[in-house]
């Protein structure tokens, strides 16, 4: 009889002191969903101080917000590091990194477009040349 009790409360049938003991446990929240590109309302500018702020670059790019990084404070191994950690997070996520200026760079989901006039391509090689 305790199954049917079971199913009863399950289904809100059952006495209220047997749906409060027998209630199943509510679910947990989930984690954040990406952003899709209707919700965009953001964009996030980073300026790391050293490699370890690669964690924070990360997690704005993995909630689908788009990251503008200028690496111009960073040494020069740090900043090869950084853009070597962006290039890494593009291609995993399927996102883009384009370079705005020598030192500054848009990491963007792949729900974001970016368009640029003078691109034919998407910027890949330009990166090479750091």
């Amino acid at each position: 009889m305790g199954v049917m009790n079971s199913v009863m409360s399950f289904f809100g049938f059952g006495s209220s002191e047997s749906a409060s003991a027998d209630a199943p446990a509510k679910p947990k929240p989930a984690a954040p969903r990406p952003r899709r590109s209707a919700d965009m309302s953001e964009i996030v500018t980073l300026e790391p101080q050293g490699y370890q702020d690669a964690k924070e670059v990360a997690a704005h790019f993995r909630q689908g917000v788009p990251v503008i990084v200028n690496i111009g404070a960073l040494s020069e191994a740090d900043a090869r590091k950084m853009l070597d950690f962006m290039i890494g997070l593009k291609e995993g996520l399927e996102g883009s990194v384009k370079r705005v200026t020598p030192k500054v760079f848009l990491l963007s989901p792949a729900s974001v477009t970016v368009t640029d006039a003078d691109a034919d391509d998407d910027g890949d090689e330009e990166l090479a040349g750091f």
